[in-house]
Parts: C-alpha cells; sequence; structure tokens
C-alpha cells in the first residue's frame, strides 16, 4: 500500500463496528493484520472510537474523530477506511461484517498513555 511521504503510520486492522451509528457507545473491534508502527504488533487488539462534539451535527465536509486503542496506549487517527464493506448493487455499506481497515495515524503523533516516557508497556 502506498502512502504520501507526508502521512502518518499505516495500522490494518480486522474487525467490525459494534453499535448503531450515531450510538455515542458504538466501537470498532479488531485485530491487528499490518503494523508501521514497531509498538503496535500484530495480533494485538485494538478498539477504535469515534468523538464528535456534543450537540452538534456535522455538515457534510466535517466530521469528528477517530482514536485507534491498543495496549493502553491511544492514537489519534488521520483516516479510517475500508474498500470491502461496500455491497455491488445496494446503496450503503455493511460496517458491522467482519472486514479488514486501514487506520492511518496524524503525522508525527506517538502512542499516548500510562506507559511513562518510554513508550514501553509493563
Amino acid at each position: 500500500m502506498q502512502r504520501e511521504a507526508s502521512s502518518g503510520a499505516l495500522i490494518e486492522v480486522r474487525g467490525a463496528w459494534h453499535g448503531q451509528v450515531g450510538d455515542p457507545e458504538r466501537r470498532f473491534a479488531g485485530v491487528v493484520t499490518v503494523s508501521d508502527l514497531p509498538d503496535v504488533r500484530v495480533g494485538a487488539s485494538v478498539m477504535v472510537t469515534y468523538h464528535a462534539a456534543p450537540n452538534r451535527t456535522p455538515g457534510a465536509r466535517e466530521h469528528g474523530t477517530y482514536t485507534l486503542d491498543v495496549g493502553g496506549r491511544t492514537l489519534p487517527l488521520m483516516r479510517l477506511t475500508c474498500h470491502e464493506t461496500g455491497t455491488t448493487g445496494e446503496e450503503g455499506n455493511n460496517d458491522t461484517a467482519e472486514a479488514t481497515w486501514q487506520a492511518v495515524t496524524l503525522p508525527g503523533s506517538t502512542p499516548t498513555g500510562s506507559t511513562g516516557s518510554t513508550g514501553r508497556g509493563g
């Protein structure tokens, strides 16, 4: 998979969304299948959440933010996409079916969490 030099790191995950669209408790759960980051290992369980400002209805070009949680670390995402969930001849996507998703971190972002300044887990 090719990316621009200024883009963030790629983390590919296999999983699905759980919950209804618009539900603040909606979560993506999956497992890492590919990772550009040494601290994010293949086989690690991940959770992705979507955050939007409360009482705000985003416009077509506005949206909230996605974060990926893995091993006690949180990574802000620039992009979370999947090309497997569309069904030919049908409108919309079924993102609750298991599929492979590509998460791209914000450029220059490093994992944050309770692991201390070394970035090593316990």
